[in-house]
């Protein structure tokens, strides 16, 4: 069975080598079964750590390997257009493993909140400005038919 380097990923030769033949850093030996078993890696997109595919977070920086930025951009996209629509990403970044997909999600939730709030307010407010203006214009109107009648 293989071994790969925590480092670099590279396989190693030898199953009880210390160092890694590629780029010289200890080993812990881990077995290909539990690790990696067709030995495809990817590169960690915050520190360029090579990492086994199918992990949650990179062994050497701690990040989350899972990508969040479309949820993200779509949730904030929606949230700020239609507020109740923004709760399908909102609350698929809150059942994901990476915490700071989580934190966006309760961001998005929040900002969600707020922009129910917002129509609320200035739905109404504009609601009773555009009565008032009616009001004001048939009062006015009526003022003048009245005014022309009585002439």
């Amino acid at each position: 069975m293989a071994s790969f380097c925590d480092k670099c990923g590279h396989e190693l030769k030898n199953e009880n080598a210390r160092f890694c033949d590629k780029c010289g850093a200890d080993v812990k030996i881990r077995n290909s079964q539990t690790s990696n078993a067709q030995g495809v890696m990817m590169a960690c997109p915050h520190c360029g750590q090579a990492t086994p595919m199918g992990l949650d977070k990179c062994e050497n920086c701690g990040s989350s390997l899972e990508d969040n930025t479309v949820a993200v951009i779509i949730g904030y996209i929606i949230t700020f257009l239609l507020p109740l629509l923004g709760l399908i990403p909102a609350i698929y970044l809150l059942t994901r493993k990476n915490g700071k997909a989580k934190t966006q999600g309760v961001f998005l939730i929040g900002i969600i909140i707020l922009m129910i709030i917002l129509n609320l307010i200035f739905s109404f407010w504009i609601a009773y400005v555009i009565v008032f203006i009616v009001m004001v214009v048939g009062a006015f109107l009526w003022f003048n038919d009245y005014t022309l009648f009585q002439k």
